[in-house]
């Protein structure tokens, strides 16, 4: 072969092989774009603490600033998004649960680029497909939480550490950092990997970790009086004690769940000789899971952490059968059947759970039965959505409502007493027996307010609420 022909073959090679990646690329946002067109069909309002960040969005839209005009336990980046998300929406609320969406998409697409460096174009695409319609994301994607913006800038993190460009990691981190506080764990994972295997690139990553965070962290610390530290991390450290759901009952949901990803990646950790590859994903997840351990507070959603990185590990498992016959075939063969088998759980029992049809009607209600300067109070779950549709401000600009405000102290329920006097209307989730008692009010309801000074106006039947409430009360106070 003349030395022509060689280039000429070459060329051809490279060409065939360009053609393969944009083939490929063109296939995750197919992929993405199936993953999108769900969540879209199933979009609704749901009991969930997403009303409240929508909430605070409209509050610093208006001028106030967290943790100095109102509480918020978390770092400040995700409200100051979905403010920027409310000025292109407007009033179209509904359009900002598409934020968390939008993040996971993005953290899949850090996936395929890891993968595809790391091992190839199909375990890019198989991993990011993995990832996306994961029980846990297809779960947790209905509304803001934070984890979702926390996943994409930890997983960009880990991307571009991959790549050697350890300040823009650093960046990633730093925003992470200002957006909810798991970030530190998997960002140590990071920081031990760099001093491990890539010593040279440790100041560069700290350097950008620190760019925004700690001048953004002494501006809210300054402006709030001392309040960001003790709201987003004192405040914090409460909750380590004991409040919270159960660690065994969450985590077997989890594992129950995306039970491949999890007997995947075990299987890849015992049987996989080659860990180092992935030294970084599964560092990080070794400080993730810390956080599961020593943290008593621990929801569903925050394993989303790691839910990426277990994509990657069965990913990396399942490939150890490429060579064999027909691998191509039963591999596609057994994604889409999994992708299908999750999306149905989905749909059938979970898209419709915890969903609010009835609050156009509360706030149409509120609305016509009050007038603009009086204020509503209420669970968080919903009383932040009713106050953004009805145009009635919250009372004495208390948004989060959450009863571990008051179960750590944080608030006492004389204090909330004081605050809402000349409320108009309260509104609370409840549980209605058979018997017709009422139970089931959290530590945020004022009770004996509510007994002294207000009359149920309105009830509406809760028919599949995952909190196992039943039923919304709207009281009409003196």
């Amino acid at each position: 072969m003349t030395t022509k022909e060689r280039i000429k073959k070459l060329v051809i090679l490279n060409q065939i092989k360009m053609n393969t990646k944009n083939k490929n690329n063109l296939h995750f946002w197919e992929i993405a774009l199936v993953f999108f067109i769900l969540k879209i069909i199933e979009m609704q309002f749901k009991f969930s603490d997403g009303h409240t960040y929508m909430y605070m969005a409209k509050a610093v839209l208006e001028g106030m600033i967290p943790y100095r005009d109102f509480f918020f336990a978390s770092p400040p980046l995700q409200i100051y998004i979905i403010a920027f998300g409310k000025i292109l929406v407007g009033n179209e609320i509904i359009l900002l649960n598409l934020i968390p969406i939008f993040a996971t998409i993005g953290s899949s697409f850090f996936i395929f680029k890891f993968m595809q460096k790391k091992f190839g174009e199909i375990e890019g695409l198989v991993a990011s497909t993995l990832y996306l319609f994961s029980f846990l994301v297809l779960l947790t994607t209905d509304y803001s939480t934070g984890i979702h913006l926390t996943t994409f800038f930890i997983l960009g993190m880990i991307y571009f550490i991959e790549i050697d460009k350890p300040f823009i990691a650093g960046i990633f981190a730093s925003f992470a950092l200002l957006t909810r506080l798991y970030a530190p764990f998997p960002i140590a994972g990071a920081l031990i990997y760099l001093f491990i295997y890539k010593k040279k690139d440790i100041l560069k990553f700290i350097v950008g970790a620190i760019t925004f965070f700690i001048p953004l962290s002494l501006f809210f610390e300054i402006i709030s009086n001392g309040n960001y530290l003790n709201q987003i991390f004192f405040f914090r450290l409460n909750l380590i004690s004991g409040i919270g759901l159960s660690k065994i009952a969450v985590s077997q949901f989890f594992i129950i769940g995306d039970l491949i990803l999890v007997i995947g990646s075990i299987l890849w950790i015992v049987f996989d000789k080659e860990k180092k590859k992935l030294a970084l994903p599964l560092i990080t997840t070794i400080f993730s899971i810390f956080l599961y351990i020593i943290y008593s507070d621990i929801y569903y959603l925050y394993f989303g952490l790691i839910i990426g990185p277990l994509a990657i590990f069965t990913t990396k498992l399942i490939f150890k059968f490429k060579s064999y016959k027909n691998f191509n075939k039963l591999l596609a063969f057994l994604i889409i059947l999994l992708v299908i088998i999750n999306s149905i759980i989905y749909i059938a029992n979970y898209a419709t759970a915890s969903n609010i049809p009835f609050h156009k009607e509360i706030s149409s209600f509120v609305k016509e039965n009050s007038s603009e300067g009086d204020t509503i109070y209420g669970s968080f779950e919903i009383t932040p959505l009713v106050s953004l549709e009805s145009e009635r401000a919250l009372a004495g600009n208390i948004i989060d409502t959450n009863p571990k405000n008051i179960m750590t102290k944080e608030f006492e329920i004389g204090e909330i007493i004081e605050k809402i006097k000349g409320v108009k209307f309260i509104i609370v989730k409840a549980t209605l027996l058979e018997s017709g008692e009422l139970v089931g009010f959290d530590a945020s309801t004022p009770s004996e307010f509510i007994q002294n000074n207000c009359t149920l106006v309105k009830e509406y039947p809760v028919v599949k609420d995952l909190s196992y409430s039943n039923i919304i009360l709207v009281f009409d106070c003196k």
